[in-house]
């Protein structure tokens, strides 16, 4: 299956399983660290919050939705975010940002998610050893 024959619907479930799922999601990660976050793992969600609110920021542009809560955190935004996502339209997801449809950018996003969620989980283990 190619990202443009993805739905709005199976983007929207990848998003919430990569922040929210019981498993190799961030929150699955955050879980595994004791006490607050460490500056690296909090530069990490800092840097993924940017990362969303910019990807939807434009998204926004070009689809004409709404633009993402300017004060809303990681937890708020990504909640946001897989309602923005179940709401596009198959054609929106065609749309080109910066040369690439919507629908691609939303699954590197998916990966980037992911990606941040193994570092945090591996910075947790660093924790845990020191």
């Amino acid at each position: 299956m190619s990202t443009v024959d993805r739905s709005p619907g199976d983007l929207a479930r990848l998003l919430a399983d990569a922040q929210h799922g019981p498993h190799y999601s961030v929150r699955a990660a955050l879980a595994l660290i004791d006490g607050p976050p460490p500056p690296r793992v909090a530069g990490l969600l800092a840097g993924l919050t940017g990362s969303k609110r910019a990807l939807w920021t434009g998204i926004a542009q070009v689809t004409g939705t709404t633009r993402p809560p300017g004060d809303a955190g990681l937890t708020r935004l990504s909640e946001w975010e897989v309602e923005a996502a179940r709401a596009l339209t198959p054609d929106q997801l065609t749309l080109r940002l910066d040369g690439r449809r919507a629908g691609e950018l939303l699954l590197e996003h998916v990966r980037e998610v992911l990606w941040t969620a193994g570092k945090i989980a591996a910075a947790a283990g660093q924790v845990r050893q020191a």
